[in-house]
């Protein structure tokens, strides 16, 4: 952490500058038990931080346990619930206006792999109980958070098929083959395959 904060200053000093900023923070905050340094690490104390990450995670474990739990599945008023918390917290990937630096590559592809799969458990629960147009909607919302993830067109392009609107299934892949040129980017061979079916 001094290498970043103060790179062009010497270690001792650095040190200092470090001893005297955390002072200063925790004075800042009226609670010195609010920035912890243990070991060489220094970490927020939950009790006294809400970190949007943190809620995510939480939601995240709650929709696991909910679809998970040995009591079946949850009703839908309370998929609906924790469908809406999940989204309300993920607003597109993580940290998406910094450069890619080492320290938020894996956070990103952690969060969206968890929202991928949270959203897309929810949405498969919504088609295997025929609610069709509930399934549409959980998709559409969370291409909204995130335009460029592909499983959700995919998962779009099945309901749409199911229920008989080919026409929109195609659009459906013109809007995901748009949102990948951007990235340099095809359709995979899975949803390629899955138009040929629609075609």
């Amino acid at each position: 952490m001094t290498d970043a904060l103060w790179p062009r200053v010497e270690g001792d000093s650095a040190h200092r500058s470090f001893t005297s900023t955390l002072h200063r923070l925790r004075k800042l905050l009226g609670e010195d038990r609010a920035v912890v340094l243990h070991e060489g690490r220094v970490t927020l104390e939950r009790r006294y931080f809400w970190v949007d990450v943190w809620a995510f995670d939480e939601v995240f474990a709650q929709i696991e346990t909910a679809f998970r739990g040995s009591r079946g599945e949850p009703g839908a008023s309370r998929i609906e619930m924790l469908a809406e918390r999940l989204r309300a917290l993920y607003r597109g990937p993580f940290m998406a206006g910094e450069r890619d630096e080492a320290g938020y590559v894996q956070p990103r592809d952690r969060i969206r792999a968890r929202f991928v799969r949270a959203m897309g458990e929810i949405g498969h629960h919504w088609e295997r109980s025929e609610q069709w147009e509930r399934a549409l909607a959980c998709y559409e919302s969370c291409l909204e958070a995130d335009p460029v993830v592909e499983a959700f067109y995919r998962n779009l392009m099945v309901c749409y098929r199911r229920t008989g609107r080919r026409a929109e299934a195609i659009e459906t892949f013109d809007r995901l083959r748009r949102a990948l040129a951007v990235l340099g980017v095809k359709p995979s061979s899975e949803t390629r395959a899955l138009l040929e079916k629609l075609a």
